[in-house]
């Protein structure tokens, strides 16, 4: 009687685990679910973003697809760019997701351009300047949940070890080869609010992708502010709500001075050298440029910091013939208040400036 109950209990087991794979190979490696993601989450932001890419690459023009961060959704107008370079046959693409990094432009890279020839030219912002304390970037949290829609099984052992994090690279495991659990909780919403994932998808999604050609970037701009010269701090916030500001700017101005300790930056230089190196020998084996730029920092740092200059590890690409560098100054002339509505994100006024100049500098570097 008992081994017939473990007999039986094992054949649910096997059931239920068929019935998971057969799921998962159905519906998501199928790719049939990737398009209805939420387009307001991370995974969602990556398929809204290959979607935007598609749409915008034009086949009767050489394309120059530039990949970054939010710096670059709201610091680069490729219309601006494309008009900058007057009768140019070359258009630009701006394929930017907030809260991405060079390891996931290298899958979203092999979605959109799998056989690393639709484009004339690839722009990557990156970070120049790794003394500045900003955290271990192979160990950057949100990357597998903005990488779930691009990666296969047959990353199953070279996406998890690139994180150092043991946590972080079982997460990564288990978003391979489990992704019905990794996206539970989208499914989840998906059947419990059908109509409003479709409106999402088939009305907002759209809309979104649309509205890149237009979208103006933010009007508003950071005050100018007299600094001390002893602290490199403000002297005086203001008059309309000096607390509020204070508050809000603060931060910036102390962070202009925590430094990463040798650890981090020979790590972050690895992270760099690996994920730049990747896209670069993808394509330096076609014959396709691919440019690397710093982008305008931060409101004062170009008053109180010195211009960023190419970390070690893409000099040794550059010098290998991979990359071209643009120089670190090339932008530091934006990086006032006036052309930034917060701390990081260039206004109306530096998006127009820096898309225009950005063009000019990359135009001639693409054959």
């Amino acid at each position: 009687m008992m081994l017939a109950r473990i007999s039986a209990l094992l054949k649910l087991v096997a059931a239920t685990a068929l019935i998971l794979i057969l799921t998962d190979a159905a519906v998501f490696r199928s790719g049939l679910y990737a398009p209805w993601i939420e387009p307001n989450s991370t995974a969602g932001a990556t398929v809204s973003d290959i979607e935007l890419i598609r749409h915008y690459t034009d086949p009767k023009r050489r394309n120059i697809l530039v990949l970054g961060n939010s710096q670059i959704g709201e610091g680069f107008s490729w219309p601006t760019a494309d008009a900058a370079l007057g009768a140019s046959n070359l258009h630009f693409v701006n394929g930017s997701v907030a809260g991405t990094s060079p390891r996931v432009w290298n899958y979203l890279l092999r979605e959109v351009d799998p056989n690393a020839d639709r484009y004339a030219g690839i722009a990557l912002m990156v970070d120049y300047d790794l003394s500045l304390w900003g955290g271990l970037s192979a160990d950057y949290p949100l990357d597998t949940a903005y990488a779930a829609p691009l990666l296969r099984l047959s990353d199953l052992f070279d996406y998890p070890a690139s994180f150092l994090d043991p946590e972080l690279r079982e997460r990564a495991r288990r978003a391979i080869l489990l992704p019905l659990q990794a996206m539970r909780l989208d499914l989840l919403d998906f059947i419990a609010n059908p109509a409003k994932r479709r409106h999402e998808v088939l009305v907002g999604r759209p809309g979104w992708i649309g509205a890149g050609a237009t979208y103006p970037g933010h009007s508003e701009a950071l005050p100018q502010l007299p600094l001390d010269a002893a602290t490199a701090m403000p002297s005086d916030w203001g008059e309309t709500d000096p607390a509020a500001l204070k508050a809000k700017l603060e931060p910036y101005f102390h962070g202009l001075h925590n430094k990463a300790d040798a650890a981090v930056r020979n790590a972050n230089m690895a992270y760099s050298r690996e994920w730049v190196g990747r896209i670069a020998a993808r394509y330096h084996a076609r014959g396709i440029p691919v440019i690397v730029f710093s982008v305008p920092r931060g409101p004062w740092h170009g008053l109180l910091v010195p211009p960023p200059q190419p970390n070690p590890a893409l000099l040794e690409l550059s010098n290998a013939g991979s990359i071209h560098v643009l120089p670190g100054d090339a932008f530091v002339q934006f990086e006032k208040p006036q052309y930034f509505f917060d701390t990081q994100h260039m206004n109306h006024a530096g998006r127009e400036a820096f898309s225009a100049l950005l063009a000019e500098k990359i135009a001639p570097l693409v054959h």
